[in-house]
């Protein structure tokens, strides 16, 4: 693809932005998913947010939102019970993550999140996207890396041998 024509498809481009990590979601023709839920395109841990939370489909040219979070969701500061069409720029509140609606150009700083991609594995939690975690609720989770036994050992032999050393040297 030459450099105008991917221009021309990154100007029509539609994405779902995530205020607080700066992070941009593109959105396609499947329908994109919120909520707490490891089967979610983005995945909330959050107490306030819904297993499956919001849905946005697109229908013909726009997107349109449907809720179904028992907290409630917020378009633009107003509570939503219906579909709501989308407009560029109107922030979508899910529980106290706030998320904007972008057909426009991204703000500087916005980073684009890529799609998963499956190399013939089934979907499962290794080929999930990173889970946004709310850090005033708790920060991120950053899981042990495993470490060599190895200098362990090495410590618990030393100690051992001096142990040993000491011994024999107050009994003679």
């Amino acid at each position: 693809m030459d450099s105008s024509a991917k221009s021309r498809a990154d100007a029509s481009a539609v994405y779902i932005v995530y205020e607080l990590e700066r992070r941009a979601y593109r959105l396609t023709d499947a329908a994109f998913t919120i909520g707490r839920g490891a089967e979610n395109s983005i995945v909330i841990r959050e107490p306030s947010v819904s297993r499956m939370h919001v849905e946005l489909r697109p229908e013909g040219d726009e997107y349109v939102l449907h809720t179904s979070g028992a907290t409630g969701t917020r378009v633009n500061g107003e509570v939503v019970a219906a579909p709501h069409q989308l407009s560029d720029g109107d922030r979508i509140d899910v529980g106290l993550v706030e998320f904007t609606f972008r057909r426009s150009k991204l703000p500087l700083g916005v980073s684009i999140v890529d799609p998963p991609v499956l190399d013939g594995h089934d979907a499962d939690i290794l080929t999930r996207r990173e889970t946004i975690s709310n850090p005033i609720l708790g920060g991120t989770f950053t899981p042990k890396q495993k470490t060599s036994i190895a200098p362990m050992l090495i410590v618990v032999a030393i100690l051992i041998a001096a142990g040993a050393a000491y011994f024999f040297l107050v009994m003679q």
